[in-house]
């Protein structure tokens, strides 16, 4: 990433927060566009279908992935409710959600972390890459890196943006690896948010409030005025 970028593009992840319900996860995607995120982001998942990228502890989780399961027509739906404004996105790990965002054709596609060295690219899309601290990014024009701490919380000190990445996913709980990645001209940045009553799981600790998300949008928009010879 050099000089002249665009403004940095906010994800907002909502993760698992709908849990299956289609409602739940419009409710998280019109609180995203009302902070002024770029996107809203979701994980995909089917049940019963082993995940390509296994990690310890999976079984945990298994249960909780099952029950925030929706189906391809109710992603198809879901966008068509979703204002103008406002991009949906999604994280897959398994073999049947890449068929089903192949036929969704998000603008991006979210590559995790644990996925980063066995998800299937293919021709189409551009793919947000998480990737650890001191990760050599590879230099294709579809392809962008995100510095991503594989601790979780990860602590502040380890949180601040680098170059070469094109972005940060940042799993601080705070705002401030956000705004240092604004500051810094990252073309990325992804934050895990919450909205009232919402069950996020193991992710509530990573989560902003919806008003933090907010200050990530405005200081965006305000460095944007305050500096536009640096976007």
């Amino acid at each position: 990433m050099g000089a002249g970028v665009s403004v940095t593009y906010i994800i907002a992840e909502a993760g698992t927060g709908h849990m299956g319900s289609p409602q739940r996860a419009l409710d998280f995607a019109l609180e995203a566009l009302n902070a002024g995120a770029n996107a809203v982001k979701y994980q995909m998942f089917v049940p019963d279908e082993p995940l390509f990228c296994p990690m310890p502890g999976d079984e945990k989780r298994m249960e909780r992935w099952a029950r925030s399961a929706l189906t391809l027509e109710q992603w198809r739906k879901l966008v068509s409710w979703v204002p103008a404004g406002l991009d949906v996105l999604w994280s897959a790990f398994q073999p049947t959600c890449i068929e089903w965002l192949k036929q969704l054709k998000p603008l991006y596609v979210k590559v995790a972390s644990r996925a980063r060295t066995s998800f299937p690219l293919w021709y189409g899309p551009e793919f947000l890459i998480s990737a650890p601290p001191g990760t050599q990014s590879v230099l294709h024009p579809r392809q962008h890196y995100l510095r991503c701490v594989p601790e979780y919380p990860a602590p502040l000190e380890k949180s601040a943006f680098e170059l070469p990445f094109d972005g940060l996913s940042d799993h601080s709980g705070t705002i401030w690896p956000g705004m240092d990645a604004i500051f810094n001209r990252a073309r990325f940045l992804e934050v895990h948010f919450k909205i009232s009553g919402a069950d996020m799981g193991n992710d509530d600790p990573v989560c902003l409030t919806v008003d933090q998300l907010e200050m990530l949008c405005d200081a965006r928009d305000a460095f944007a005025r305050m500096h536009p010879d640096r976007v």
